[in-house]
């Protein structure tokens, strides 16, 4: 057990209650571990640090730290622009916002100024056509890791930075008090100036920047309207930003109920969602946003009757990449309007969609990447296809066999920046058999040369390699946690990898892959290459989290120009009602037994 887990936190609220939770009562020694609901939500970094991966039951070869620096937000991504200091996180769920995070120094996450958006709608209320912005920044000023780790270290709680009220009349607030809609929850705030802990109003008001950034966006006026804000790429040529919205309803289609906050954001719903398109200024800050590509509903009857957007266009898009070519933006989605769901590649010149890659029942896209710097011989585009069976159909499942989900690839051709690109259009999945396959488009061609694709699997979950099981979940001391309450399959075995990165050390090739589940974990493999370019495992470890208090809820991520894979944790627990309940809470239980006796 990591030295960091042997300290006692001072006993607040959080870690009292939490050591109450049924995952931890097998455990009450003075060395157990204890952590906070102020320890998840936020960007980790991994780095590789060797070229073996040991014989220990967790690699030895890696290093991750959590950037508190960066605010605790549902980090769907956190995207590093090209000047490797300006992040932006895609924040996930109801009543989010848009933040920029602008770090010390290059390719160090360590310490920063963060910032977040507020939008004015340069179009009429009710747009249609997802509307047009301009986009201004509010900053929350600076800090660095070590400053909020020593708040989080003393225990500290929401009600040391906030008062928090509910409306007197479900309308509005007390003029003492600042209406917020954060995260969908209709409250009156106050920021503290002093606390029981002796802090500083400068120190309370850094400490609530970054532990309670969502609600302190709103504190301070920025906007809090977006609905399913996912994944985020940049597009160099065009000095723009895409960003994945999966979902246009709720706050982005209405005004607020209480009184006092900015109606920023008011367009017409669309359940389909949409891609949106950002200006980018010479700081790489966003300086305006409108559509880019939107979904179109649509009703179909037959065996397509549960289709509800059409299959010619995007729905729910979640991760979106360039880096194939200039002029190619991959679109991955997570829908329940497809019913199978599907990568395109959109061309940014003829603004035409073509279907590349499609999924198993019940399956989400994830991780869509493509690697340039891996092989002299191919390019490689890394996909991964989570919990197939699992979001619907599972009564098409035959066995706990097909459930398993893919982290794949596809060799690509040598691909330069200005190669025109064409992908053969992948037909509609409409027969039982094709319902149930990971396939990707038949050919590819490349300033008009063919070239044939193929998807192939490196891992499925269950996998064994060694001693290591993919996708089995440890406790915080690397042993197999066979009985996870949460467990997808049998022996703790998780279907939900969310992003896979490749990464090159001295010569050797690992991949790190992340799960998206309430006790988070990554895995670390070693790869060698053949003749023909085909990537093959030959070691699995899962890696050590226990010195960032382990992980939670893994969503996306990304290869760093630095060499390390960056993760997001999402959906953050809401400390505020986690204090009121005297520490329980049903999304933090899981994560708890991370640091149980291995059952």
């Amino acid at each position: 057990m990591s030295n960091l887990f042997k300290r006692t936190l001072l006993a607040s609220a959080c870690v009292v209650q939490a050591f109450g939770l049924s995952a931890l009562a097998a455990d009450h020694s003075s060395d157990a571990p204890v952590t906070s609901i102020y320890r998840i939500g936020y960007p980790v970094e991994v780095s590789i640090i060797g070229k073996e991966l040991g014989n220990a039951a967790t690699a030895q070869n890696t290093l991750a730290v959590k950037h508190y620096a960066m605010g605790r937000l549902a980090w769907e991504l956190a995207y590093v622009m090209p000047d490797h200091r300006t992040a932006y996180a895609g924040d996930d769920g109801t009543n989010r916002g848009m933040f920029r995070f602008v770090a010390d120094r290059a390719g160090d996450l360590s310490s920063g100024t963060l910032y977040a958006a507020k939008l004015t709608q340069k179009t009429a209320a009710g747009d249609k056509n997802g509307g047009k912005f301009d986009i201004s920044w509010i900053s929350f000023g600076h800090a660095s890791n070590q400053e909020i780790d020593s708040y989080i270290q003393r225990g500290i709680q929401f009600s040391d930075m906030f008062d928090a009220a509910d409306p007197s009349d479900k309308k509005s607030c007390t003029p003492d008090f600042v209406p917020s809609e954060a995260d969908g929850k209709k409250e009156c705030l106050k920021l503290k100036t002093a606390n029981r802990l002796g802090m500083s109003a400068l120190q309370i008001r850094n400490a609530a920047s970054r532990l309670e950034s969502l609600r302190f966006a709103a504190y301070v006026g920025a906007t809090t309207e977006f609905r399913k804000f996912e994944g985020v790429t940049y597009d160099p040529v065009r000095k723009q930003m895409y960003i994945a919205i999966s979902e246009i309803s709720k706050a982005m289609a209405s005004g607020p109920s209480l009184a006092g906050i900015d109606d920023d954001i008011n367009v017409a719903g669309n359940k389909c969602g949409g891609v949106y398109k950002l200006n980018v200024n010479d700081e790489f800050a966003t300086t305006s946003m409108q559509p880019l590509v939107l979904g179109k509903p649509k009703t179909y009857e037959g065996n397509l009757a549960s289709n509800t957007c059409d299959l010619d266009g995007i729905a729910s898009p979640d991760n979106v990449v360039m880096g194939l070519n200039n002029d190619t933006l991959i679109i991955g989605e997570d829908t329940d309007a497809h019913q199978n769901d599907v990568l395109w590649a959109y061309d940014l010149k003829s603004n035409k969609l073509t279907r590349i890659f499609s999924t198993p029942y019940g399956s989400e896209t994830t991780s869509p990447w493509v690697y340039k710097n891996i092989s002299d011989k191919v390019d490689y585009m890394i996909t991964v296809v989570q919990h197939p069976y699992g979001e619907s159909d599972e009564d098409k499942a035959t066995s706990d066999a097909d459930k398993r989900a893919y982290i794949g690839y596809t060799k690509l051709p040598k691909i330069k920046a200005k190669d025109k690109v064409v992908f053969d259009m992948l037909p509609v999945a409409q027969t039982d058999a094709e319902k149930r396959v990971a396939k990707i488009s038949p050919r590819v061609r490349v300033n008009g040369q063919a070239h044939a694709l193929s998807y192939t699997t490196l891992y499925r979950s269950g996998d064994k390699v060694g001693e290591t099981i993919f996708g089995q979940h440890i406790d915080v001391s690397g042993r197999p946690m066979t009985g996870y309450s949460k467990a997808d399959l049998p022996m703790g075995i998780s279907t939900s990898p969310d992003h896979t990165t490749l990464l090159k050390k001295d010569g050797a090739i690992f991949s790190i892959t992340q799960f998206e589940e309430g006790a988070g974990m990554m895995f670390i493999s070693k790869l060698i290459t053949n003749a023909s370019g085909d990537l093959i495992p030959v070691g699995l470890k899962p890696i050590d989290l226990s010195g960032v208090y382990g992980g939670y809820t893994f969503c996306a991520g990304m290869p760093t120009a630095w060499g390390t894979h960056l993760g997001g944790e999402e959906y953050p627990v809401d400390a505020n009602a986690f204090e009121k309940s005297g520490g329980k809470d049903k999304y933090f239980a899981p994560y708890l037994e991370y640091f149980s006796t291995a059952k």
